[in-house]
């Protein structure tokens, strides 16, 4: 009886021991990054985007083109992302991140009247339902709430909050990367 006991717990003390020796390697993307690659729609859609709406970018300093589609994730979860082109990397963070930053996260503006860049603005909205009453209820707020400069492309990213923003992102460029 006591080989059977000191088995099991080898056997057990075996297993815990290889489950730890798979621990994953969290890949992060910076939210600038400058590879000097050149990216357009072609890109994206050859890791099956798909594109709900192309923007009028005469409006959007120095854009070479905007869209508004979705990707589906690891977990065959379409996502919403808006992206954005520019020349290069430097025009993307000379000329665009002032209309990105107005949109992003909690304090994001969402009228169209206040917008820098109005174009798209009902896309860049979502609903908030989190079974709160009254006036909170099915409140507006901000689809995005990540995104990435990545050579030349403004990737907006949408999530249920902040962390799973940053991981669409991330699952984004690394399927881009693959290319």
């Amino acid at each position: 009886m006591k080989k059977i006991i000191l088995l099991t717990i080898l056997l057990i003390l075996f297993v815990i021991s290889c489950g730890e020796s798979d621990v994953e390697n969290e890949v992060i993307i910076d939210k600038f990054t400058d590879n000097q690659g050149t990216y357009t729609i072609d890109y994206f859609y050859k890791i099956g985007f798909k594109v709900n709406k192309e923007y009028d970018v005469s409006e959007l300093e120095n854009a070479n083109g905007a869209w508004f589609g979705f990707w589906k994730n690891s977990t065959g979860k379409s996502i919403d992302y808006e992206v954005r082109f520019y020349p290069d990397h430097q025009s993307a963070l000379d000329y665009g991140l002032k209309y990105v930053d107005e949109v992003i996260g909690d304090d994001a503006i969402l009228k169209k009247s206040a917008s820098s860049w109005t174009e798209g603005i009902q896309d860049r909205r979502t609903r908030s339902d989190k079974g709160y009453g009254g006036s909170s209820a099915n409140s507006v707020r901000a689809k995005y709430l990540h995104y990435l400069v990545y050579d030349n492309a403004i990737i907006l990213c949408s999530g249920l909050d902040l962390s799973y923003a940053i991981q669409n992102c991330t699952e984004l460029v690394l399927a881009l990367k693959e290319l």
